[in-house]
């Protein structure tokens, strides 16, 4: 019976060890996305994305692996949590600086658990662009791109409506914290091109289809590419099962139309 007892302990100490070691071990996930709407300008256009990065500390083991050519970050919210030393926040995006690229961030929902004027002060004192409910203009050899950043609303009713209709040929990007407050955008969801989104870790803890949300990845609603990040650091406790701790090298690729190719 004792020695039953103890292999099942060890079992069970085994399991939550290999889940530490998950939520610790990170996945630097590179993909294309291929749009015959991009311009020219923006083909091999190359985005270094994270988001939820709550308690981490960003590995800069990860970071060195990265040899490519970034022009843009994205951080789609939760740089930080309540407790989450000050200091420890403006490492990670000092950090994120080493490519000398335009850094955009959105506030997530444990953004605002702090002081929220001590941590603008800081994304702006480090350059920071902060995207809440504005956009900003991306441009490339005379061609723009626009680059939309959603506050975060636990109601997105209550969120401000863009003007949608300027520049219908211009390619959108949306970088937002949670994927419904896209979802949420009934009629004009057809308007933004790619979206950037975090929040919800994957489901950290998967049992097979069983969590709280579905699996990261690229999707597609309609025509647009939807990127929904499974996260760099968790909720809660310091536990993975079936996720991944994921920062991403995202490449825009202009898709040549072949449609009116003859055969």
């Amino acid at each position: 019976m004792f020695l039953l007892y103890a292999a099942l302990s060890s079992v069970i100490l085994l399991f939550f060890a290999y889940m530490i070691y998950k939520a610790h071990d990170d996945e630097l996930k590179r993909e294309v996305v291929c749009d015959q709407r991009l311009s020219k300008s923006f083909d091999g256009y190359t985005i270094f994305f994270i988001a939820d990065i709550h308690r981490r500390t960003i590995k800069e083991h990860t970071l060195n692996q990265i040899d490519d050519e970034i022009h843009l970050v994205l951080i789609a919210g939760d740089l930080r949590e309540r407790g989450v030393p000050y200091k420890r926040t403006r490492n990670n995006i000092v950090k994120l600086k080493r490519w000398n690229a335009p850094i955009y961030f959105v506030m997530g929902n444990n953004d605002y658990e702090g002081d929220y004027n001590r941590l603008q002060t800081i994304l702006k004192n480090e350059g920071v662009t902060i995207l809440n409910d504005r956009y900003d203009v991306i441009r490339k050899d005379g061609i723009e791109m626009e680059l939309y950043g959603f506050d975060f609303y636990r109601n997105n009713e209550e969120r401000p409506a863009f003007d949608w209709s300027k520049k219908p040929n211009t390619y959108r990007i949306l970088l937002t914290h949670t994927p419904d407050s896209f979802y949420d955008l009934d009629g004009v969801k057809h308007e933004i091109n790619l979206v950037f989104a975090g929040h919800t870790h994957g489901g950290q803890i998967r049992f097979g289809p069983i969590a709280l949300y579905p699996k990261g990845g690229i999707s597609k609603d309609k025509q647009t590419y939807v990127i929904v990040t499974e996260g760099y650091g968790y909720s809660l406790l310091p536990f993975r099962l079936q996720t991944n701790a994921q920062c991403h090298i995202i490449t825009l690729k202009k898709k040549e139309d072949t449609s009116s190719k003859m055969v």
